[in-house]
């Protein structure tokens, strides 16, 4: 067992191409870990790691362990999970990561559902604005809106999401000049998203798609932040146009507190892309908990159709068993 216990170590070592985020994804430090890789290789009587003071490199035979033991540890996971299938029902932790404004809408609704279900699982739900390494931070799931540019993981479509639109309070549009088309932006108050650090000047590039006729309009406002219900507060308070998919503010425009502008134009601060998708490690085998897991979030949000949005039909991208 100690020896399967430092190969999954090893795993993790090349998997994230660094100790030390080795080390944090499972709760160790990094001399441990390093003291157990080199108890892995002296066992062996190989070395599997070249390590110099900024990488570490695989070495001929070290890729060839990593290639065979990863097989035999997910065909060991797999059996292990199959047999005890056969008394008990999914049970342990499962680490989930999403954007605040996501989990708010997808995954918070159906948590209470999903846990009554599976009474022996529990979930960690970490919440973050930007997109993280699941490997590196130990993320089973991970939920996605739309913009998916990683091939290595396997993904499922949660949800058909909705638009992204714009929208201000009615307040700002009756003291503003109309706007009747994308360029009539240029002379508002446009509160955007910042991107990846682009754009700190308060700038921000909206692309909308009218008759499959795509443009661009450079916008600027006075603030930018990463956090959805700041923009809506904002919005709701008079400050200025946001850019958000339809579903933050479904409520508000129901209640006449947000207006929509250019309602017949396909709009983006990204792509457009506004699908809701779960991704996962790719593997011939994924654990039980984590397959009912994702059904539950597919099954929850299809029956639950918000107002405002063109719900569709699930889509597996890439099947799982």
């Amino acid at each position: 067992m100690e020896t399967l216990h430092m190969m999954r170590l090893f795993m993790r070592v090349a998997d994230s191409d660094s100790l030390s985020a080795a080390a944090r994804s499972c709760g160790l430090s990094p001399a441990s870990v390093s003291r157990q890789i080199n108890a892995l290789e002296q066992e062996l009587g190989v070395r599997l790691i070249n390590r110099t003071s900024r990488r570490l490199a695989l070495t001929e035979i070290g890729q060839l362990y990593r290639e065979r033991g990863s097989a035999i540890l997910s065909q060991l996971d797999e059996l292990t999970d199959r047999v005890s299938q056969h008394q008990a029902s999914p049970h342990g932790v499962i680490h989930v990561h999403s954007r605040v404004s996501v989990a708010e809408h997808f995954v918070i609704p159906v948590l209470p559902s999903f846990l009554s279900a599976y009474p022996d699982v529990r979930v960690n739900l970490w919440l973050t604005e930007e997109s993280r390494d699941l490997v590196e931070n130990n993320i089973d799931v991970a939920i996605r809106l739309g913009n998916l540019d990683e091939p290595q993981l396997a993904v499922r479509k949660i949800a058909s999401g909705a638009p992204r639109i714009l929208f201000a309070s009615p307040a700002y549009l009756s003291a503003r000049p109309p706007i009747r088309c994308p360029e009539d932006l240029r002379s508002h108050n446009c509160l955007s998203w910042p991107l990846d650090g682009r754009f700190e000047d308060g700038h921000a590039i909206w692309r909308f798609k009218d008759n499959d006729q795509t443009q661009e309009v450079r916008v600027r406002g006075t603030v930018q932040i990463n956090n959805t219900n700041l923009l809506v507060h904002l919005a709701l308070a008079g400050l200025g146009i946001v850019l958000l998919p339809i579903w933050t503010v479904a409520g508000h425009l129901s209640a006449d507190r947000l207006q929509r502008i250019l309602p017949d134009i396909d709009v983006t601060p990204t792509i457009f892309d506004h699908q809701i998708y779960a991704v996962f490690q790719r593997s011939s085998y994924t654990p039980r908990k984590i397959r009912a897991f994702i059904d539950h979030l597919v099954r929850a949000n299809r029956s639950a159709m918000p107002a405002h949005c063109d719900w569709d039909q699930d889509t597996v991208l890439n099947d799982f068993k």
